[in-house]
């Protein structure tokens, strides 16, 4: 509130602006809203800290307060005006502020207490509730509703939605109480709160039971009834009930004369439908947008983060506003000190479901603490039956994962009022015919050990359920959304329980369909396990083959290559139909490795062999081209590539359609063809996107990049690598982020930039010398070696050139080794030495004008202007 001070619009929508307090003010002074809440916060200062106040401490709150949030002054500035560092600033800044909070509260009991002595208010008080973000339409809705004649308003949704902090911002709003001049009865009812007679002792007493009336009454419910019933006749109340569990416990206080209200809240829809028909409000889960509000409020550091990085925070957190808030709460206490080391630490651990859980944990060792407690009493008003249902859906994933009642139902074998049961308790969402699981209620009965017997039940289901569904389908495009969570949450019980068997049943069919959705260390671990039974048949071999594909990618050239080798001598004794896929992989591991002739030569011998089954021809066809591409051959292998992708488009393979587009961008942008590059990045942007394969759309983004950089245009450069560090980070892959890092290394050059280039390129060389990749680290050697010229180190730039040199001329990259050398050119011209400078332009032009690479023409004109 008081950094809206200088904003009236603003102030004006602080939910504070439209409580009874304001409301007097303005009434006592004539104004407007914001000046009357003005008017309370200065009353606020001078009751905390009077004028006249002696004590040093005091008024220097009082001097930090008015000078930083009042007038506007930077903290820094009034931090040396007060001879503090700025790190006590904020110390002292915040305790007073919690004084301020306290002198508001002791303002508002004042407020209630007057002018009407007689008017009774047992709501609790707002500063319980301090925070009302992304309400204000319910909020509004609600009041509305109340001040209609003879009113009766149920709230209800799960626990933690916000339902007890509506109730007390609209029992103390300006509107509601000149609706129910004469207070507020309130009464919370849920299983541990106090029983009905006591709760009509208190409300008797507030309304003016004398002793002795109480002694007479004793704790009779019928007479207590019938007291409160003769003392609310005439009178204008409102009548609040909070966390109603028991219809007809809630009936008894339902006690109001004809001019009185309700309003009531309850976890359970048929409670809210029974006890008011007519106005009865879901309070909805927060929006992202409202829940990263929420989150930045609480904790203001959170606004410099990133969306990527807080987004699956906000997807375990599921919109519900107590999770948020014990979050926001939690982050507000580690970043008081802005220092970037502990956020980074604190958002890791935010996205680990072991790390969320010790962070929640209650001071007395009770899992998840206070979301455990309101999650297990939730789960405590069902019937057991329904409990274990629950409790074997949580071998479901969470939101925003989706389920037909297809399969929540074969969860719960069969079990519609099961089903219904859990709806109704708001345990499990529904939405246009489809069910999915809170996260933070999935985590909840995740770690309860009572629940062990009835999750192994759900995973057993799962696998079950899973294993139909993969049956018959080999293409990520045959699976429905809700079908690939449901596979990968089983390829991860699978794994987590090590169910061989099952695993190698899945891999054929699932292994494919992870591979295309760049799930790489998801699949390596099914195929490993799949793999582990020491079988020699056809199964085997194609099992071995995706496995070296997959392990080629993923950096481990050892371990690849021993598998290609198995899968080939397997066909070729058991299975020779399926040699040519043997082949593939070879291919695949060969050119990951830098040996460029011999993944051609295993491709020619594949294709040389019966027509291989189209997915396998492409793959082979794929390689080929890229292998080309690698030799500098551009026109040839772009010719091969196109002729995959016709055969690709015949079959309607949507996956390989994606791959090799990406494939002729990449030919098109090396021969600086920028406007065909582009173009054709674009369209595989646009298929990796249909077909949901985030690997091909963090390439085609980093390709885009590229392009828009080598075109001039480096903020265009930016945002597209922006929007492929996401996706990049969230797959993990090394080599997707040598790529980006490569590229954001080289804008950064360009941008002349240099200590933030080299750091971004020697990154990627790291990680692409320990996985072993030659033509990326050849290629990543190149503008690392022309960003230390440029910054004046030739020596260092010929170290780092002549062992990408080696690496790249190993692998027959014949175009890497020619610029690599282009670049040692410069370095010994640096140096002075001419002679040499002269042999290395003049075999890097031999080369690169062999080739047609489109960097022929800036070499040739060095060496013409340079060593003439």
């Amino acid at each position: 509130m008081l950094r809206l001070w200088s904003s009236p619009q603003a102030l004006a929508q602080h939910p504070l602006a439209r409580s009874h307090m304001v409301a007097a003010v303005q009434a006592e002074q004539g104004c407007d809203a914001v000046a009357a809440l003005r008017h309370l916060i200065e009353r606020a200062i001078e009751l905390a800290w009077p004028h006249d106040m002696a004590e040093w401490r005091g008024r220097r709150k009082r001097m930090l307060i008015e000078a930083h949030y009042l007038r506007g002054e930077p903290l820094k500035q009034v931090s040396e005006a007060l001879h503090l560092n700025e790190r006590s600033a904020r110390r002292v800044l915040g305790e007073a502020l919690d004084d301020l909070a306290a002198a508001i509260n002791q303002l508002e009991q004042r407020a209630l207490e007057t002018p009407a002595a007689l008017r009774v208010n047992l709501a609790p008080s707002l500063a319980q509730h301090p925070l009302l973000i992304g309400r204000e339409e319910l909020l509004a809705q609600i009041v509305d509703r109340l001040t209609q004649p003879a009113p009766v308003v149920a709230l209800w949704g799960m626990p933690g939605i916000g339902k007890s902090a509506l109730l007390t911002y609209a029992a103390n709003h300006a509107q509601v109480i000149r609706q129910f001049p004469d207070g507020v009865l309130w009464a919370d009812l849920g299983p541990a709160q106090a029983t009905p007679a006591e709760l009509l002792r208190n409300w008797s007493s507030a309304l003016g039971a004398s002793v002795l009336d109480l002694a007479a009454l004793g704790d009779d419910v019928r007479m207590l009834s019938g007291w409160v019933q003769r003392a609310l006749a005439d009178r204008r109340m409102l009548i609040v009930l909070n966390d109603v569990d028991d219809i007809a416990r809630a009936r008894v206080l339902l006690l109001g004369g004809p001019a009185c209200g309700y309003l009531i809240a309850a976890r359970r829809v048929e409670v809210a439908v029974a006890l008011a028909p007519v106005h009865h409000v879901a309070v909805p889960l927060f929006s992202p947008q409202q829940a990263r509000a929420l989150l930045t409020t609480l904790a203001p550091v959170l606004a410099e983060v990133g969306a990527e990085a807080l987004e699956p925070i906000l997807e375990w957190c599921g919109g519900l506003p107590l999770a948020l808030v014990l979050v926001g709460r939690y982050l507000a206490r580690v970043t008081h000190a802005q220092q970037p080391r502990r956020l980074r630490a604190v958002l890791d651990q935010l996205r680990d479901v072991r790390g969320r859980q010790t962070l929640f944990t209650g001071a007395e060792g009770a899992p998840w603490g206070e979301l455990g407690r309101i999650v297990q009493a939730q789960i405590a008003q069902l019937a057991p039956s329904h409990a274990r249902a629950l409790y074997s859906l949580a071998a479901l994933p969470p939101r925003p994962a989706e389920f037909d009642e297809t399969t929540v139902l074969t969860m719960l074998a069969g079990d519609v009022s099961a089903l219904d049961a859990l709806v109704d308790a708001g345990l499990l969402t529904c939405a246009g015919g489809w069910y999915s699981l809170y996260p933070v209620v999935r985590d909840v009965m995740w770690a309860d050990a009572r629940a062990a017997e009835a999750r192994q039940i759900g995973q057993a289901r799962l696998l079950e359920i899973a294993q139909a569904v993969a049956e018959g389908k080999s293409r990520i495009a045959d699976f429905a959304p809700h079908e690939r969570a449901l596979l990968l949450a089983a390829v991860n019980t699978v794994v987590e329980e090590g169910h061989a068997a099952v695993a190698r049943a899945l891999a054929l069919r699932v292994a494919p369909i992870l591979d295309a959705c760049g799930r790489l260390h998801m699949a390596d671990a099914l195929l490993t396990l799949g793999g582990s039974s020491g079988a020699q048949d056809a199964d085997a071999v194609q099992l071995k083959a995706c496995h070296a594909r997959i392990l080629a990618r993923l950096g481990r050239l050892d371990a690849a290559k021993a598998q290609a080798e198995q899968a080939l001598a397997l066909a070729e004794v058991n299975a020779p139909a399926l040699l040519p896929l043997a082949l593939a992989a070879q291919a695949q591991v060969r050119l990951s490795s830098g040996h460029v002739a011999g993944a051609l030569e295993a491709c020619a011998r594949g294709l040389a062999l019966d027509p291989p089954a189209p997915e396998v021809k492409l793959l082979l066809l794929r390689l080929r081209g890229s292998a080309l591409v690698n030799l500098g051959r551009y026109t040839e292998g772009a010719d091969v590539l196109r002729q995959a992708l016709e055969l690709a488009r015949a079959h309607g393979l949507l996956e390989e359609q994606a791959r090799l587009t990406y494939a002729l961008a990449a030919v098109a942008r090396q021969q600086r063809r920028y406007d065909e590059a582009e173009i054709v990045a674009e369209q595989c942007l646009h298929l990796a996107q249909q077909a949901e394969m985030s690997e091909q759309e963090v390439l085609a983004l980093t390709l885009l990049g590229i392009v828009a950089n080598e075109r001039g245009q480096p903020a265009r450069a930016a945002t597209c690598f922006a929007q492929a560090e996401p996706p990049a980070r969230r797959l993990g892959l090394p080599y997707l982020l040598i790529f980006l890092r490569h590229a954001q290394g080289v804008l950064a050059m360009r941008q002349q930039d240099w200590s933030r280039a080299e750091a971004a390129l020697r990154e990627a060389l790291a990680h692409s010398m320990t996985a072993g990749w030659s033509g990326l680290a050849g290629n990543v050697s190149i503008e690392l070696g022309e960003c230390l010229l440029a910054m004046g180190q030739p020596a260092q730039a010929e170290a780092v050139c002549w062992e990408g040199l080696a690496r790249a001329e190993a692998g027959g990259y014949a175009d890497v080794a020619a610029l690599l050398k282009y670049v040692l050119a410069r370095a010994a011209y640096a140096r002075g030495e001419v002679e040499a400078a002269r042999r290395l332009a003049e075999a890097t032009l031999a080369q690169v004008q062999r080739s047609g690479h489109y960097r022929a023409g800036e070499i040739a004109a060095w060496a013409a202007a340079t060593l003439a």
